[in-house]
């Protein structure tokens, strides 16, 4: 047979262990191969419950104290997994942090900002990506009169009047649901009238994005990154402002044919550098002055007279913006 090995718990185990299973006050030994100390005195630690309250401590996981219906004793606490998982959880938020030894490099913000540059176009891809961007800008023209011939005061009379003889003359007969749909199709017609009468811009738009339209002038662009998003086109002309052809040293004179920023850049001063850098162009040129051209790209009007108002509004800041860049930085006629 095989030899067995006995065990006996030691004398400070063995009355807890008897008091929680209620045998007597000797345990017979237990046949094991092989029983760990520390497995035994976890075990009689576990199984020891306190008999008054004094001799109770709280969990230290904020287990709230219970009372037994019964016996009125505590429950026991907690097993000694716990002490061991909390002291853990305290010695890791205790613990320095790896990173604090790092060096704190400054973050510079603007390290992906695409860099913004203003320069003479020279090569055909930049120039036909600017001409491009002055042609949208002509065609752009066409949402702008579009609001117009909405919003002015002369067409809304004339629409209400309109709206009141169609309800006059189809509510009698078959009641307001007829009216409201009339006039749902009365107000889908404005709109393609008014959007008849706005097309002639992309007609323009289209003849200026021809490299023929843009010619041996100069085109200077504003570029952010890969993307072109301001164009200046600068011409050269004869001092009496009578065209190309007639270009004398002693009298030249240079004129700006098309002046654009892309719609969502505007407002943070691009425009104002791009006649910066035309000013500068003319004064390393010697040119004798530096203004709008009577028939520049936007120019044209499509509306009748008393619709372009707000056109006109707006030629008259793009002219005061080049008489303030030339009042500042402009010093014609000295060549150099």
């Amino acid at each position: 047979m095989a030899r067995q090995h006995f065990l006996t718990l030691p004398d400070h185990l063995r009355t807890p262990v008897v008091a929680a299973v209620g045998v007597g006050d000797r345990i017979p030994s237990i046949p094991v191969f092989k029983t760990s100390a520390a497995f035994l005195t976890s075990l009689g630690a576990n199984l020891r419950i306190s008999d008054t309250y004094d001799d109770y401590y709280p969990s230290p996981i904020s287990t709230p104290s219970l009372r037994a219906s019964r016996h009125d004793s505590l429950l026991p606490p907690p097993s000694p997994f716990a002490f061991a998982l909390s002291t853990a959880m305290s010695a890791s938020n205790n613990a320095p942090d790896d990173h604090d030894d790092l060096p704190n490099e400054p973050i510079d913000p603007l390290a992906d900002v695409p860099e913004l540059s203003t320069f003479h176009a020279t090569s055909r891809n930049d120039r036909v990506a600017g001409l491009k961007l002055v042609a949208d800008s002509v065609a752009q023209q066409r949402q702008m009169a579009s609001r117009v011939l909405i919003a002015h005061p002369l067409n809304l009379a004339v629409f209400a009047v309109v709206l009141a003889i169609v309800a006059k003359l189809v509510q009698g007969s078959r009641g307001w649901p007829l009216v409201v749909t009339t006039w749902a199709g009365v107000s889908m017609g404005g709109l393609a009238l008014v959007r008849w009468m706005t097309s002639g811009y992309i007609n323009l738009a289209e003849e200026t994005q021809w490299l023929e339209w843009l010619g041996d002038d100069t085109i200077i662009v504003s570029k952010w990154g890969d993307e072109i998003i301001g164009a200046c086109v600068v011409e050269w002309v004869s001092g009496d402002g009578n065209g190309k052809g007639n270009r004398r040293k002693k009298s030249m004179r240079a004129q700006i044919r098309a002046w654009t920023v892309r719609l969502k850049y505007r407002g943070k001063g691009i425009g104002t550098g791009l006649l910066e850098d035309a000013v500068e162009m003319v004064n390393k040129k010697g040119g004798d002055g530096l203004d709008f051209a009577y028939d520049h790209a936007h120019s044209d009007r499509i509306l009748k007279e008393f619709y372009n108002k707000p056109f006109d509004r707006r030629d008259q800041r793009a002219y005061t913006a080049l008489q303030k860049v030339t009042s500042e930085k402009g010093h014609f006629g000295r060549r150099r």
